[in-house]
């Protein structure tokens, strides 16, 4: 774990371990980079679970390594988040994926598939880059009147 910070910046990255509970590294960044900001908790719950959903599934899916780079800086509006979760797996196009159903999961033996769903629903902004070797997955959240 590396890190750079000033009165206005935080930026740290990790390699997540491939192992169970190795998503638990980038949730680690995100909440240093909270307390810096002395952001309070709740500002940053849901955001936590589109971040973790992230590290899952470039875990599951994606090639080592897979790293998880957190940023965060004070503007006007408030204090800006932003994840970039990175492996180098063949990636995929998000546009592509169908939108689950609930009715269809619950009656299907595959349960999974609410990935997309959960990162869009939880974070104020997500981009994904995607080309052959390497996805990123970027999430973002405004932290306004912490």
């Amino acid at each position: 774990m590396g890190g750079q910070t000033d009165t206005d910046t935080f930026a740290s990255r990790v390699v997540l371990r491939k192992e169970k509970g190795g998503e638990a590294q980038a949730l680690h960044l995100l909440e240093q980079a909270r307390l810096f900001f002395a952001v309070r908790p709740e500002v940053l719950s849901d955001f936590r679970l589109a971040v973790l959903e992230a590290c899952l599934n470039a875990l599951e899916h994606g090639q080592p390594p897979v790293e998880v780079e957190v940023e965060a800086h004070r503007q006007e509006d408030g204090v800006h988040f932003r994840v970039r979760v990175i492996d180098h797996g063949p990636g995929f196009q998000p546009e592509a994926v169908p939108q689950p159903q609930l009715a269809d999961k619950l009656s299907s033996p595959r349960k999974r598939g609410w990935g997309l769903v959960i990162m869009r629903r939880f974070s104020d902004g997500l981009a994904f880059e995607s080309q052959p070797g390497r996805m990123v997955v970027s999430l973002y959240r405004i932290a306004s009147g912490s």
